[in-house]
């Protein structure tokens, strides 16, 4: 019953979905964004995503606690601290903390005239160019071919492509989204961008069984934010 390690360090991010009742928009809202983590049908942890704008600033908070427990015992567990800073469309700083089960891994990243400078546990270099991040709060981010971990700095060579639509569930209601299946160095990722742009969760699979981030707090509109 242990979870893919693997798997959480490089997506960190998932959304339920079924067959549910008519499509509504997401209310405006305002705070931080929070996902319930599931594997199967057990909550195992938790995700808060606060992104603000400072003039052509952008910040962007991410803190995500796992626990999975067996018979009452903790058989796994992750908690991740990330803080990101953007402008003109482009990372200019990265730092992040991470516990995979007692491993630890970290990363530092920033934006200089020769490129990304990279200083994690998983990668130590230089990336050039403008990749995105593994937080996938921006839809913008699927047009870019690389991302770079939030957990360890690991570069990640990525391809999307869109694969119809789906309902998810939303604090307002049923809303219904894009589905974007993302491939690569990430493994099998769907992301879940409604009509508006914004974020509503993502699934992938954990040991054979599916995982997948619900949307338990609209928080503030994003895609404002990133435009």
């Amino acid at each position: 019953m242990a979870l893919n390690r693997r798997t959480f360090l490089r997506t960190g991010s998932a959304a339920l979905i079924g067959t549910l009742a008519a499509p509504r928009p997401l209310r405006a809202a305002t705070g931080p964004r929070v996902f319930d983590l599931y594997r199967g049908d057990k909550r195992i942890g938790q995700q808060t995503l606060d992104v603000g704008r400072s003039g052509s600033q952008i910040n962007v908070a991410v803190d995500i606690n796992i626990e999975v427990r067996i018979l009452g015992l903790s058989a796994y567990s992750y908690q991740l601290y990330s803080r990101e800073v953007w402008a003109d469309g482009a990372l200019q700083r990265l730092e992040g903390k991470a516990n995979d089960n007692g491993t630890p891994h970290r990363v530092s990243v920033l934006r200089t005239g020769g490129g990304l400078q990279i200083d994690g546990s998983g990668f130590r270099g230089t990336v050039q160019g403008n990749p995105a991040t593994t937080t996938y709060w921006s839809q913008a981010f699927l047009s870019r071919p690389t991302w770079i971990s939030t957990q360890d700095g690991k570069p990640m060579n990525i391809n999307t492509a869109r694969a119809g639509s789906v309902e998810v569930p939303t604090p307002a209601g049923p809303t219904r989204a894009t589905v974007w299946n993302v491939r690569g160095d990430i493994g099998r990722l769907d992301l879940f961008y409604d009509a508006n742009g914004e974020w509503v969760g993502n699934r992938f699979e954990a040991r054979g069984e599916q995982a997948r981030f619900v949307l338990a707090r609209t928080g503030k509109p994003l895609a404002p934010i990133w435009s």
